[in-house]
């Protein structure tokens, strides 16, 4: 996290001298010294999240990869070759234990085109808006979930 606040400190200065990184680097310490006493922090968790950085980094490839699927899925009905069969589908996403993990598919599902999550209740049950009934269909087995299952059991 410290290396994280003095790269956005570098940029948002847009130059580099020895002042400028003298001054950065107190401040990020400062402002780490201050996540690590009141907000609970640690230094660990910045070693579980290097740990975790190689599922994040599949997940987000997957992501993107079904972001791109997706939109060239809509093109029948953007040009109206084809009618959309809106629906409402509600699922529980198999195994994701924490709120952290349900967030993530909850995004990702409304980044995906043609879907929009409408709901996430506690015990982890969706209700995902799709813009054609094909489109809702296996979202709780699908490739996200199981990205997020494993990045989760590590």
């Amino acid at each position: 996290m410290f290396v994280l606040f003095f790269a956005v400190w570098v940029l948002l200065n847009g130059r580099l001298d020895g002042q400028i990184a003298a001054f950065g680097l107190l401040i990020s310490a400062a402002v780490y010294w201050f996540c690590c006493r009141f907000m609970h922090y640690s230094p660990r968790r910045d070693w579980e999240t290097v740990k975790r950085l190689p599922q994040l980094s599949a997940f987000f490839g997957v992501l993107l990869r079904e972001i791109f699927r997706s939109a060239f899925a809509l093109l029948p009905y953007i040009y109206g070759q084809r009618e959309p069969d809106p629906a409402v589908v509600r699922f529980k996403a198999g195994r994701l234990r924490s709120d952290m993990g349900r967030v993530f598919l909850a995004n990702a599902i409304t980044l995906t085109p043609g879907t929009i999550t409408g709901g996430l209740d506690g015990e982890g049950v969706y209700l995902v808006h799709c813009l054609d009934r094909t489109m809702g269909e296996g979202l709780e087995n699908s490739c996200l979930v199981e990205k997020l299952e494993r990045w989760e059991a590590d």
